[in-house]
């Protein structure tokens, strides 16, 4: 019966995880299209492309990249953020 009562804890316990991680990837997802929307309000771009391993983009210019002021401008709005 312990070993029942254990393994259904660990079965709620990683269903609200992944419940908790998923929320949490949602969030973070929001967060960045909001900024790059603001973003884009000043700089005009036509479009804006994700280069994380999964996606299509074979080459760019490094020139056009703009991770870091992207980053940059996460981290600023992140930290004036109100805390939970």
């Amino acid at each position: 019966r312990k070993q029942q009562d254990l393994q259904d804890l660990q079965n709620r316990l990683t269903n609200e995880l992944m419940a908790e991680t998923q929320k949490n990837n949602l969030q973070l997802r929001d967060s960045i299209n909001s900024f790059l929307k603001d973003y884009n309000k000043l700089k005009g771009y036509s479009f804006i492309i994700s280069n994380t391993g999964g996606d299509n983009l074979l080459y760019a210019d490094r020139t056009l990249n703009i991770t870091q002021e992207i980053a940059e401008g996460l981290n600023a709005r992140y930290v004036s953020a109100p805390k939970k």
